[in-house]
């Protein structure tokens, strides 16, 4: 019993992510500057609507080269997304800006990936 009420308790605080990304199809246009559509697990019933706002936070492991070991995972924001198209549980949003260099880790592959956490931004 105890171990059903700790899965559920991991399972409600649960991040929300970009599960999938889609971009427009090419062709071939050298100025042609295609959009790429994300797709969030939140929705109207997380209070979501067209417009919304959301900040963008990778997860990575930092190793430790002394020891040859993983030490802590680090959370940091590089990206804003604007909310384009909503539904009950679910989100369609479209790149704002990314955070400027200065203030972000290096990090890659540079850009908004299927796995990378959302909030909604304040």
């Amino acid at each position: 019993m105890l171990i059903l009420l700790l899965f559920q308790t991991l399972a409600l605080s649960e991040d929300f992510v970009v599960y999938n990304v889609q971009k427009a199809l090419s062709f071939g246009n050298v100025d042609e500057v295609l959009e790429k559509d994300y797709f969030i697990n939140m929705g109207h019933q997380n209070g979501l609507r067209v417009g919304s706002v959301l900040d963008v936070y990778r997860k990575i492991s930092s190793y430790d080269v002394r020891t040859e070991k993983l030490y802590l995972n680090v959370t940091y924001h590089f990206a804003r997304l604007k909310v384009i198209h909503v539904e009950n549980q679910l989100a369609i949003a479209r790149l704002e800006k990314f955070l400027p260099p200065e203030k972000t880790p290096i990090f890659s592959p540079p850009g908004v990936m299927a796995g990378d956490i959302v909030k909604k931004a304040e």
